[in-house]
């Protein structure tokens, strides 16, 4: 009868504390099927939010830093230029690959220059990708992830 106690109290624990992320709206990488992926990455514009070590800048006219998944290829605001690149993605394993990325060759403040260059060569290396809520991390072997939060298509 013990036992049954202690099974029954210890069930009751871990059923409790399966609902304490019931304030996430969104689902996380681990719960969102894999069909669900591409179209999740498509259906918004990801701003550039955090990077760990680096102060992301906005362009002129406070415009943040953008990014857009369609049809194979990223293209978006990177602190200074226009920015496109193609993209492979395997949803079911969360890889993302960024394919030799190009920009516009607009002149700027050299520090927003020499931030694209930095940002360009970190779109490079990603390898990985998770959603969390309302985030985006693009994630490279041995680098800081990039986080981005979701924004409305315009």
């Amino acid at each position: 009868m013990r036992h049954a106690v202690l099974l029954c109290a210890a069930s009751l624990v871990l059923g409790a504390c399966t609902g304490l992320n019931t304030g996430a709206t969104r689902p996380t990488s681990s719960t969102l099927p894999a069909a669900d992926v591409s179209q999740r990455l498509q259906a918004h514009r990801w701003e550039l939010v955090y990077w760990e070590g680096t102060a992301v800048p906005h362009g002129d006219n406070g415009e943040p830093v953008i990014l857009t998944f369609a049809e194979g290829r990223v293209s978006g605001h990177t602190g200074c230029n226009r920015s496109s690149a193609g993209y492979e993605l395997d949803a079911a394993a969360m890889q993302l690959r960024i394919l030799a990325p190009m920009s516009t060759r607009m002149a700027c403040e050299e520090g927003r220059m020499a931030f694209e260059a930095v940002l360009l060569k970190a779109l490079q290396g990603v390898r990985t990708l998770r959603f969390e809520g309302p985030h985006l991390y693009l994630e490279a072997p041995g680098q800081v992830a990039l986080k981005l939060h979701e924004r409305e298509l315009q």
